[in-house]
């Protein structure tokens, strides 16, 4: 998956949680939270299904776009050449204890948009102005998404909350469509099956194969 930066904010603005997203992005990083936790030491090393990307290299992409969109949330000044995807992943920020580092993030994430009217905030970003309330959705669909990457990748198992499950395929359903898909963030959307479980179902419409 590519930066947040290209999700359009006009097809975002209206926001409709089955719970509210501060305590779904609570429960969504306690998830992968544990699932690093999980990753045995050869694991970070083993190839992800993010192309030309290690394990290692997905969770500090996403460990990095967690706190670059929690900076944006808090107002802060960011460069264009930050949303570069290619920084985040080739940047450390997972040190020699991740689970503990993405532990940092999550809390510095869920301070900033679940300070008093954070969510009600519109602020600058690559896309152009967008309620904040988006990019909590965007938090919690990459720390999904990705952490199925590095539980895929390192062989472990992931299972992430209903709820959470849930709100993240609403939200892509709404956002991702056919300009993210044509200027490559996302693949062409599989075909799901009926009977496939919600996750490979969510899998198959971000254009991943589970």
């Amino acid at each position: 998956m590519a930066a947040p930066a290209a999700l359009d904010p006009e097809d975002t603005m209206h926001q409709n949680h089955p719970a509210p997203i501060s305590g779904l992005l609570e429960r969504g990083f306690e998830t992968t939270t544990s699932l690093l936790a999980s990753v045995p030491a050869d694991g970070w090393d083993r190839p992800s299904p993010c192309a030309d990307w290690t394990v290692r290299q997905v969770g500090n992409h996403l460990a990095g776009g967690l706190t670059l969109l929690a900076r944006v949330a808090n107002g802060e000044p960011v460069a264009p050449e930050e949303h570069d995807p290619r920084l985040t992943s080739g940047t450390d920020h997972l040190g020699s204890d991740p689970a503990a580092s993405f532990a940092a993030v999550a809390e510095r994430c869920l301070a900033a948009f679940g300070a008093p009217g954070a969510l009600e905030r519109i602020v600058s970003f690559a896309a152009g102005p967008v309620p904040a309330a988006v990019l909590a959705d965007v938090c919690l669909l990459e720390s999904l998404v990705h952490g199925w990457d590095i539980a895929s990748g390192a062989q472990v198992s992931f299972k992430p909350e209903d709820a959470v499950l849930d709100a993240v395929t609403a939200f892509s359903q709404r956002a991702i469509g056919a300009e993210n898909r044509a200027n490559g963030q996302f693949g062409p959307a599989l075909t799901a099956a009926p009977a496939d479980p919600p996750l490979t179902s969510l899998l198959a419409h971000l254009g991943r194969q589970a």
